[in-house]
């Protein structure tokens, strides 16, 4: 535990306000009695030392052993008060304070019985040696109402400390679980660049396969058969085309987003681009705050607006694409409709079914809507469930 004298103030208000009321009860032993003699000066002498050195011991010891402070402050003070009242012939108010001060520090509940027992009988002694028949309404008050007033001073500072320490704890927590999600991040990342390397190398091994096969037939026919030959390097040219567009279009999906972009600016940039290599209008609007989001989050939605750009180009022949990216408090929401071709019944290839399994993997929603020469729209939803705003 912490050094509490040092770290709360509640602590080292009761620390001033104790040692405020030695110098006050010291001021008013010089102050009302009339004669100066060597027993005013010894009780003096006696509240400084019973005043002084559990102030002291109570500093010294804060935060460690917190047992040590209350019973010296116990014996200290209810020693001097005993004697003060016996021997000024009157019943000395003291000890007051320096109950209250006790337990606000006592932690123990074996310890704070007795001690709770003792601050509540030394008063109604020195009462009963000065005023026996008189009223304990006052020795009352001063023992054991204030030790419970110190009671709940240290019960509301305990509960309190309990909480911060809670937070404290939630707030580690949550660091662990933060670089979980980041490690998770990077491992997702992995998984992606390895899947598609792994796409990469049997497309372009399928397609240089295929044509080093061919060209090994070739070499037999072109002199034997030369028409067959030539049909056949046509063949293999377009092969060799359909397998470079492939390669270009793994090498298009493999590449990572820009480490720091906005998700709408990455969005953004791929629509440009596919507008300009293919002729093709595209109008691309933003609503809502821009932000940054995981990379499993960026790559779902990349991965669906490449697909769906590519889709209404080669399958839908579409000249127009307007593409809507809402961000909202919980939730991303992609949509994408052309003016393609359309299609009355929607069949999931592929590309589609890729698009969808990769989107309910993160509790998302994939729509599509399309109808014969009525063009296609395809709606991507993703929650969210932690945004950074950009």
């Amino acid at each position: 535990m912490k050094n509490i004298l040092n770290d709360h103030g509640a602590y080292r208000a009761l620390f001033y306000v104790r040692a405020i009321w030695v110098i006050i009860h010291l001021i008013l032993l010089g102050y009302e009695s009339e004669v100066r003699d060597t027993g005013l000066y010894t009780i003096l002498l006696f509240c400084l030392v019973a005043g002084g050195i559990p102030q002291v011991i109570w500093m010294k010891t804060a935060g460690t052993k917190t047992w040590v402070y209350p019973v010296v402050e116990l014996v200290a003070s209810g020693i001097f008060f005993l004697y003060s009242s016996f021997t000024l012939d009157f019943y000395f108010s003291y000890l007051a304070i320096p109950a209250m001060c006790a337990a606000a520090n006592i932690h123990s509940a074996r310890l704070r019985i007795p001690l709770w027992i003792w601050f509540s009988i030394i008063p109604v002694i020195a009462m009963a040696m000065v005023l026996p028949l008189s009223s304990f309404n006052i020795s009352l008050i001063e023992g054991f109402l204030f030790f419970g007033l110190g009671y709940i001073i240290w019960k509301v500072l305990d509960t309190q400390w309990k909480m911060q320490q809670l937070l404290t704890e939630n707030e580690q927590q949550r660091q662990v679980l933060e670089q979980y999600a980041k490690q998770v991040e990077v491992i997702t990342l992995l998984e992606e660049r390895n899947r598609l390397s792994r796409e990469l190398h049997d497309t372009v091994g399928h397609t240089l396969t295929s044509v080093i096969m061919g060209l090994d037939a070739v070499t037999y026919l072109i002199k034997e058969e030369p028409e067959e030959a030539i049909a056949n390097i046509n063949q293999l040219r377009k092969v060799s085309r359909k397998g470079l567009e492939e390669i270009r279009h793994q090498i298009h999906h493999i590449a990572p987003p820009d480490e720091g972009e906005t998700l709408s600016n990455q969005l953004k940039e791929i629509a440009r681009e596919f507008a300009v290599n293919s002729g093709t209008k595209i109008d691309f609007e933003i609503l809502g705050n821009d932000m940054t989001v995981s990379l499993p989050i960026s790559l779902a939605l990349i991965r669906c607006l490449q697909e769906s750009l590519t889709n209404a180009k080669r399958h839908g022949g579409a000249s127009y694409i307007s593409i809507h990216f809402t961000i909202e408090r919980d939730y991303l929401l992609l949509v994408i409709e052309d003016n393609g071709k359309g299609m009355d019944h929607i069949e999931f290839g592929f590309g589609l079914t890729a698009m969808r399994e990769r989107v309910e993997s993160y509790q998302g929603e994939l729509e599509i809507e399309s109808s014969k020469n009525g063009g296609t729209k395809i709606i991507c939803q993703l929650p969210l469930k932690k945004r950074k705003a950009g």
